[in-house]
């Protein structure tokens, strides 16, 4: 017979055991358990074993079995709560029962019941089939009478976790006019750490009425401790609808079982983080049984890192006509301060329309604050063939609708996108029909678009086409390819194919309409001009100071157009308004009358900011699919106040204050005359610098990449401003290590 896994059971069995009662249980004794079930084991599988041979199996291991008993009921219960008369219980069940694990337990109102089944083992010499035993029970279920109103009663269950590292349960209580449901899981990690984690709600029967046609469904709340918000499964969860599902059981998870394993996988074990948000549920023209909408809504903060989660599920739909409309959304939105980053996902979950139409699409937004900046809003998905990284988003559905099935011999879909980013704009979609009936007939119209605001461009790729076929043959058919971009001058491109039986015919056309400049007017001033404005402009200014963080300065009234620096600080100038020391094409939107650059000669050290390479530059279109939406460029510089010279100097009247505070307590204050930091600033550096290190050889060392232009020798610190160099002299750019390494391509 086939493996009948008796060894595989005595080692949990054995496990389960050491990990229960430890040192209690002779170790001589599990190891001759587990050696008489590994011995069973080969007797059940071996097609030569005799009945004597089996016979001398079977004695073996229930002498083995029966010795242990008295510590089998720890195996039983591993991983359950100790729960009053659950011992008993266990103590009861009969080993060698074909009926397994069955008992219930009443406290009060609560009614407790036990099941699992038996490992059965039945070779063909056997008389009768073995039972080895029973198996965990998987968890416990409950029952509780109502104790208001004699309604229906509530219920829940307890479950064991793998690996006995805890229980997970569930527990619904019908009281009247309200419904009270939990779901908590109680576990202990790896190392030892206990978690827990709870998530509770309350409705309300009937809702209660707000103003203006909302009402307050549902109130609840969640909470974790060591715990944390595990972000990638959530955003996976919310395309499929499992973690709306999950949180507010709008439609329930199949069983106990898969509740808690979401919930664990949603907010996995974390030392030292945790997490509490509250959940509500809101409703507006209630009608009978349904609601026109509804929306469920739950904030998750985690602590100590302050990221938020919203989740969110929308409902729509008309009560009284259930299949005319049925919209879902669902939605997670995450501020994540650490990551410098703010993201959503929304997905269309379970939706349809009319009675016919599946209605499907997903959504997502990314801005980034830190190092790397950028914005993506994509509604669908992106023009084909584009990458938005540094962002990182899932694939994304189009948005649209499908004729569903089953309808015979005809499909209908329509499909789109949307999306933004700081370089482009991207609209789409795309029309397909088919009908079959004997013959089948197919068409279908695309459209996709690159849309550039200031100044106004656009270049759209469609597609149209049209065929016959049957049985996979193609009788004919007819196929438009084309481009149009504009507007000044706008111009048509196009390829129109006609397959007719085994003969091809096409033509390929150009049309240009219209000329002229385009609709946005030049910048007339010079760019050094525009700069020089903001040279003058005083919010561009600050002090870059190097201030004890121990110190606390008193503010001091300040003079219009002046920067105060202190003595220890530094004065920069920086500015947003067009990057510096590249060639740019734009400012402020509207296009320079030439191509023009600026940059800074006095000494002193740049001051870099983030900026959109396509506000600035004119890119191509392979650029604006795939250049990376923001660019670090120079945008200021720091100057170090002159010493010594006259007015600079401004005499500080203020006091010092100094506060010594030892074990949260004030010990003494001192007051003293103003002093001069200047003269310690070495001192206080010295006292905050790390201990020295014997070896200060670096293992791993980065250097930002530079960029050369070929056949200029010019060498620049960033590719927008070497792509654009490039440009200007009909040349390529590359990165330094690239060049240095050139690649011979001779016979090739």
């Amino acid at each position: 017979m086939a493996d009948s896994g008796i060894s595989q059971y005595a080692i949990a069995v054995a496990e389960s055991l050491a990990r229960a009662l430890g040192p209690t249980v002779p170790a001589g004794w599990i190891d001759e358990f587990v050696a008489a079930a590994q011995q069973l084991d080969a007797a059940a599988e071996l097609a030569s074993t005799t009945a004597a041979q089996w016979q001398a199996a079977v004695a073996r291991w229930e002498a083995a079995r029966n010795r242990l008993k008295p510590y089998l009921v720890a195996y039983l219960l591993d991983g359950l709560p100790a729960i009053p008369g659950l011992d008993l219980l266990a103590s009861a069940v009969e080993w060698d029962s074909i009926e397994g694990l069955t008992g219930e337990l009443e406290l009060g109102p609560l009614k407790l019941k036990l099941a699992s089944a038996s490992l059965l083992a039945a070779p063909a010499v056997a008389p009768k089939p073995l039972v080895v035993g029973p198996f965990q029970p998987l968890g416990i279920e409950a029952a509780i009478a109502a104790p208001i109103g004699g309604g229906l009663p509530g219920g829940g269950s307890i479950l064991r976790l793998p690996g006995g590292a805890g229980f997970g349960g569930t527990l619904n209580i019908p009281l009247g006019p309200v419904s009270v449901d939990a779901s908590a899981i109680l576990e202990r990690g790896a190392d030892g750490t206990p978690s827990f984690f709870a998530l509770m709600g309350v409705s309300f029967l009937p809702p209660i009425q707000l103003s203006f046609g909302f009402s307050l469904d549902r109130v609840g709340g969640l909470v974790g401790v060591n715990r944390r918000v595990d972000t990638t499964a959530l955003s996976l969860a919310i395309r499929t609808g499992e973690a709306g599902d999950t949180l507010f059981a709008i439609t329930p998870p199949a069983s106990p079982a898969a509740l808690i394993q979401s919930l664990r996988r949603f907010f996995p074990q974390a030392p030292g983080n945790h997490i509490v948000g509250p959940t509500l549920k809101l409703a507006w023209l209630s009608m009978g049984s349904g609601r026109l909408v509804s929306l469920d809504l739950g904030v998750v903060i985690e602590l100590p890192s302050c990221r938020v989660a919203l989740l969110g599920v929308a409902r729509a739909s008309i009560p009284s006509a259930p299949g005319l409309l049925q919209l879902r959304l669902d939605l997670l939105g995450i501020v994540d301060p650490p990551q410098s980053q703010v993201s959503i996902d929304a997905s269309l979950v379970d939706s349809h329309a009319l009675g016919i139409f599946s209605v499907f699409g997903d959504a997502a937004m990314r801005m980034n604050w830190g190092r790397e900046a950028y914005s993506v809003l994509s509604i669908g998905g992106f023009y084909p063939g584009f990458n938005p990284e540094p962002a990182r988003l899932p694939a994304l559905r189009r948005v649209g609708m499908a004729l569903e099935p089953p309808t015979p011999g005809i499909s209908i879909r329509a499909e789109g996108y949307l999306a933004v980013t700081t370089n482009t704009m991207q609209v789409g979609g795309r029309l397909d029909v088919s009908i079959s009936m004997g013959m089948r007939a197919h068409g279908f119209i695309e459209v996709n678009a690159l849309v550039q605001f200031r100044p106004f461009y656009f270049v759209a790729d469609f597609a149209a086409g049209f065929d016959v076929s049957v049985a996979g043959f193609s009788f004919g058919g007819i196929r438009l390819d084309g481009t149009i971009s504009g507007p000044s001058p706008m111009v048509v491109r196009g390829k129109l194919s006609i397959d007719v039986l085994f003969f091809d015919f096409s033509w390929d056309e150009t049309i240009t309409i219209g000329s002229g400049q385009r609709d946005v007017a030049t910048v007339t001033r010079p760019l050094l001009d525009i700069m020089a404005d903001e040279v003058r402009l005083a919010g561009n200014y600050r002090a870059a100071a190097t201030n004890d963080p121990a110190v606390v300065l008193e503010p001091r009234a300040g003079r219009p157009g002046v920067a105060a620096v202190p003595p220890t600080g530094a004065l920069q100038w920086s500015q947003r308004r067009a990057p510096l020391g590249l060639l740019i094409d734009r400012v402020d939107g509207q296009p320079l009358a030439a191509r023009q650059g600026v940059r800074i000669d006095t000494v002193g050290t740049r001051v870099n900011e983030s900026f959109s390479p396509g506000s600035f530059c004119e890119l191509t279109k392979a650029e604006k699919l795939s250049r990376p939406p923001f660019d670090v460029l120079e945008a200021g510089i720091v100057l170090t106040p002159g010493v010594g010279r006259a007015g600079n100097k401004v005499p500080d009247p203020r006091e010092v204050e100094v506060v010594v505070i030892l074990a949260n307590q004030r010990l003494a204050t001192l007051g003293m005359a103003a002093i001069h930091l200047g003269p310690v600033m070495g001192l206080a550096d010295a006292s905050r610098r790390p201990p020295a290190l014997g070896d200060n050889a670096a293992l791993l060392s980065a250097v930002r990449e530079s960029w050369r232009v070929i056949g200029s020798g010019a060498r620049f610190e960033n590719p927008t401003a070497a792509f654009q160099h490039a440009r200007s002299i009909g040349s390529a750019a590359l990165s330094a290590t690239d060049a240095a390494r050139p690649v011979d391509l001779g016979g090739i």
